[in-house]
């Protein structure tokens, strides 16, 4: 054992990215989907509003990346495999985190690398200012939520195992574990807060392409904002890093409770599953291990309906846009229940692995329903064209539960990385002759 385990976790992370290039991957999905993508995004070069457009894009993308980067930071630092394996050694917690926030920094670089990909045709037509001005701002919203990010988790940690901000949590928590309420609160503060950051700097980047050039130095808010997070991250890590186990424990020990009370009948879509076992199992382990997968297909379905439900002649394109997203998110979680799955179960079991490969694609279609069946709700109201709209999304629902189940079935968990890329071709070709 080294006697410096974050090193460790230095070179493990150097040695994962060098066997899977994920980010190689998604430039590549990129550079490929940004013609079919470019009436969706970019819209308006073809109207001249240059200023307002790359305003209005740079604080999506800036957001988008801004929210992965919430949830990566969380996965890393608090539920990240390298907890079980050190919690046992004396680490220094402020190298340990530090070796992990730069892990993190280099696995996801290719984010805002892949959103200054899709903004390349503003450069194309000449607009280069405009670019780089919301490339930068993409740049800031990722910088901004690693430092934002790391700080916000271990503060999360430190709320959930203060006495002080008890009474605050039970009066906001609902009926959520106190312990977990502080965890599941801590993405959203931090998104708030670097999402409002981001938004000022698009507005700065956007107020200097009309010709106030002042506007460029708001790009150093969110930079600011990150910078003030690391500085807190460190001191924050020596009194939080460890105890984030004790705090982890007392979760996970209260959620083995509830699913060791589950009912046949208690869990998601499990009367779609009478005779059929290997569709029965995929559905109770989503269920019980990964319930956010299901319960997020609702929430997205809610707001596809709500894009449905304007009165303007875009808004079924746009509802296509998000639900064509949503469905590609939802179906794979085939690779996730495959990772979940010890390697030798199904030869252990005697079970024929395409059934469950099968099972578990037809468990991520049953998934994406809530996400196609809201929205399509919403056009059948306010527009027309909803059959239209049904058809195109269940079959790109089929087709992405069918993608994630054979890539599950070969590479198993790491199979998500492949479908990633493929899942943003996927998308690109859906929508693009949409919007064409």
């Amino acid at each position: 054992m080294s006697p410096n385990p974050y090193r460790r976790v230095h070179a493990l992370g150097r040695r994962r990215s060098r066997r899977w290039p994920v980010g190689a991957l998604a430039l590549l999905a990129a550079a490929a989907a940004t013609p079919l993508a470019r009436p969706v995004l970019l819209g308006f070069l073809d109207t001249g509003r240059i200023a307002d457009g790359t305003e209005a894009i740079a604080f999506r993308l800036g957001a988008l990346v801004a929210s992965a980067m919430a949830l990566h930071t969380y996965a890393d630092l608090v539920r990240g495999p390298d907890r079980p394996v050190l919690d046992p050694h004396p680490v220094d917690a402020r190298l340990l985190v530090t070796a992990i926030a730069l892990r993190c920094a280099r696995e996801r670089a290719y984010l805002p690398a892949m959103a200054a990909v899709l903004l390349s045709p503003i450069a194309l037509a000449g607009h280069t200012s405009a670019w780089l001005g919301g490339s930068a701002v993409v740049l800031c919203a990722w910088l901004s939520m690693l430092g934002v990010g790391f700080a916000t988790h271990l503060a999360g940690v430190q709320a959930g195992l203060s006495p002080e901000v008890a009474r605050l949590l039970d009066a906001i928590r609902g009926d959520t574990p106190r312990t977990q309420a502080a965890l599941l609160y801590a993405p959203g503060v931090a998104l708030l807060a670097v999402g409002v950051a981001t938004g000022l700097s698009s507005s700065g980047v956007g107020a200097a392409l009309a010709g106030l050039e002042t506007g460029w130095a708001w790009l150093a808010i969110p930079l600011v904002l990150g910078l003030a997070g690391w500085t807190a991250t460190r001191p924050l890590a020596e009194g939080t890093y460890v105890r984030a186990t004790a705090l982890l424990t007392e979760i996970d020990g209260m959620y083995a409770g509830v699913q060791g009370a589950d009912t046949d009948d208690g869990v998601y879509l499990e009367g779609f599953a009478r005779g059929r076992p290997e569709l029965l199992r995929a559905l109770r382990q989503g269920w019980r291990r990964l319930r956010l997968w299901p319960v997020g297909a609702w929430v997205l379905g809610l707001l596809g309906l709500l894009s449905a439900w304007a009165r303007t002649e875009e808004a079924p394109t746009r509802a296509l846009a998000l639900t064509a997203a949503a469905v590609l998110l939802i179906s794979a979680v085939p690779t996730q229940l495959a990772d979940g799955d010890p390697p030798w179960l199904d030869r252990a079991l005697a079970l024929d692995r395409w059934r469950v490969a099968r099972a578990r694609g037809a468990a991520a279609w049953l998934y994406c329903q809530p996400a196609i069946v809201l929205p399509a709700a919403g056009i059948a109201v306010r527009h027309e064209g909803a059959l239209r709209f049904v058809l195109q999304t269940e079959a790109l629902a089929a087709l992405g539960a069918a993608l994630a189940s054979a890539l599950a079935l070969r590479w198993r968990g790491r199979g998500l990385w492949l479908f990633g890329p493929g899942g943003v071709l996927l998308w690109a070709l859906a929508v693009g002759r949409a919007f064409a």
